[in-house]
């Protein structure tokens, strides 16, 4: 061996006997969990600007329900979302309220405390996946699937956004643990001390109760996962026997009591004509959230490689033992759990890759299972060549980053780069010597690149990425922006640019409008501004010509909106003379 996997030999090799020495109690396994949830999730947690559409239109509703009192209404301006469930936002606005009464400066206008219950949400579907995966493998088995789950770049965004993805991923954590217990041998749960073996209306009320949560928190789609599951083993299995030890008459009970809380709140529990006056008095129709990827099949296997970066890989290599031991009933429920939810989600039109988390607890304790069992099959040099997958999209992802930063920002991070280095260093050892290693030695370094890489890219890189942060940038050149006296509030017009992080961001109000619209509002007087898009800036002009109206601009802003993939141009314009 050369110097280069010799150290990385040794990493590795310290790597393993830390996963060895957690593994020795319970106990033990959380610290390091959790240890490794932070190390992964909080890079970015607090530097990342609010990011459109999701996360925003987020943060406003939960916002308009402290701002207001209203928790039974989730509307964003004039545009009301009825089938929006409202547990999410209530953990949200709770949060942001008690910060609030703590003196918090500016809390509802603080993005990280509308993140805070995503992150608790992630960190606790890593523990869940670890307490799943007890009822199919041994502690060291479990550990390794929950490393593998916390790790993964999908989850890290997940626990990073104010959106109910977390919560739906820790949910489904929950239940697939609760059905492992209930569905498979006394003897699949040796090493399970965290919960007697004979609870099972325990392991019942965690079933339904984790199912109701992801219904008030996630809506019906919430249903998908556990019902997919229970069809599939009872047309496997030719028998009902999946369905009898979950009690289902419980589940049906418990769905149709969130159901009717829903139904009372939303039709009883609030004053829709008031409010929605009130919101459309206070803005227009901020842009749709994100509607799903194009029709093409294969789109989500495609996804879930970047998605469970870097364990996607090593599910490729687990693929063939999972085929053959299918008749087991360890087997048989993991595949159960993601076959034929992955199957339906990929032949549906519009194709959501979020909707791909909640199947990722079962691909990471199958794959540590494989890998516990030596089942992987090294000798095929194609299978190898998969585990190159780790090095290219490390370094896509880095190379896409800094060249961003450089073309669009004209600058660099140095500390980055050294970062972004020794990351790829870690992956291409990784893959490169996995035959002198072994698959668990090369997946834990390549974990550990992950790791480094992703606090370069995420705390580093993208925050400074000041062309990606359009809406912070406007409301900074809106804030030097003065009316002639302090009591006068400063209203916003905004004219081709709605997207949701500009009302979060903004102190006062906005209000979204077309360019002739934007040119009456700037006539109304009072301390206005409009921000014109270059796209309604003819239609402004025109307007502005026919009112006689005089204006100047104030300041320009350009960026990119990633949310649709192109660049703007925006300015700043305000009414100037009488």
């Amino acid at each position: 061996m050369t110097r280069a996997p010799l150290r990385g030999l040794r990493l590795a090799s310290r790597l393993v006997g830390l996963v060895d020495g957690a593994s020795r109690t319970n106990m033990r396994c959380v610290l390091l969990l959790v240890l490794l949830c932070l190390v992964a999730f909080l890079p970015g947690f607090f530097a990342t600007p609010v990011l459109d559409r999701d996360e925003a239109r987020f943060a406003l509703i939960s916002r308009q329900m402290v701002d207001t009192g209203q928790l039974a209404e989730t509307r964003i301006g004039s545009e009301s979302a009825h089938t929006r469930p409202l547990g999410w936002y209530w953990v949200q606005s709770a949060l942001v309220g008690a910060a609030q009464l703590a003196g918090v400066r500016n809390a509802d206008h603080t993005i990280w405390l509308y993140r805070l219950p995503s992150l608790l949400a992630a960190i606790a579907a890593v523990l869940l996946t670890f307490w799943a995966a007890l009822a199919f493998t041994g502690r060291r088995g479990a550990l390794l699937a929950a490393i593998l789950l916390g790790s993964s770049a999908a989850v890290g965004v997940a626990a990073r956004l104010a959106v109910a993805d977390a919560v739906m991923l820790s949910a489904a954590a929950a239940m697939l643990g609760a059905l492992a217990r209930l569905y498979l041998p006394t003897q699949a749960r040796e090493a399970d001390s965290l919960l007697p073996t004979g609870a099972p209306r325990a392991l019942v009320a965690i079933l339904w109760g984790s199912l109701a949560v992801a219904l008030f928190s996630r809506g019906l789609m919430a249903l998908f996962y556990p019902l997919m599951t229970l069809l599939a083993l009872v047309a496997v299995d030719r028998s009902f026997r999946a369905l009898r030890v979950t009690f289902p008459v419980v589940g049906l009970a418990l769905c149709g009591l969130v159901g009717l809380v829903w139904y009372l709140l939303r039709h009883f529990g609030m004053d829709d004509s008031n409010v929605a006056s009130a919101a459309r008095a206070m803005m227009g129709r901020v842009s749709p959230s994100f509607q799903g990827t194009g029709p093409l099949p294969g789109t989500l296997l495609v996804a879930f490689g970047g998605m469970f970066w870097p364990a996607a890989p090593l599910a490729v290599l687990a693929a063939p033992m999972l085929w053959k031991a299918r008749r087991l009933r360890t087997m048989r429920l993991l595949l159960a759990w993601v076959v034929p939810a992955w199957a339906v989600l990929d032949l549906i039109p519009t194709k959501f890759p979020a909707h791909l988390l909640p199947l990722f607890p079962a691909v990471a304790i199958a794959i540590a299972i494989a890998i516990e069992r030596g089942a992987m099959a090294l000798s095929g040099p194609r299978l190898v060549r998969v585990l190159w997958l780790w090095p290219v999209i490390g370094a896509f992802i880095a190379v896409s980053a800094l060249l961003g930063l450089a073309i669009f920002d004209r600058t660099t991070s140095l500390l980055a780069w050294l970062l972004l280095l020794l990351g790829f260093f870690a992956l291409v050892t990784a893959a490169a010597a996995v035959r002198e290693y072994g698959v668990e030695k090369s997946a834990l370094l390549a974990v550990v690149g992950m790791l480094i890489s992703g606090f370069g890219v995420m705390q580093l890189l993208l925050p400074q990425m000041a062309s990606l942060w359009v809406s912070p940038r406007v409301v900074a050149a809106i804030a030097r922006e003065s009316c002639p006296t302090d009591s006068e509030p400063l209203v916003v017009g905004a004219a081709g640019y709605n997207e949701p992080s500009l009302p979060f961001l903004l102190p006062g109000k906005v209000r979204f409008m077309d360019g002739a619209a934007a040119a009456d509002f700037l006539r109304e007087g009072g301390c206005h501004v409009v921000l014109i898009e270059r796209r309604q800036e003819v239609r402004f002009v025109r307007r502005a010509e026919a009112l006689g109206l005089r204006f100047e601009r104030t300041a320009d802003i350009g960026g990119i909106a990633y949310a649709d993939g192109r660049a703007v141009r925006l300015s700043v314009y305000r009414r100037t003379g009488g």
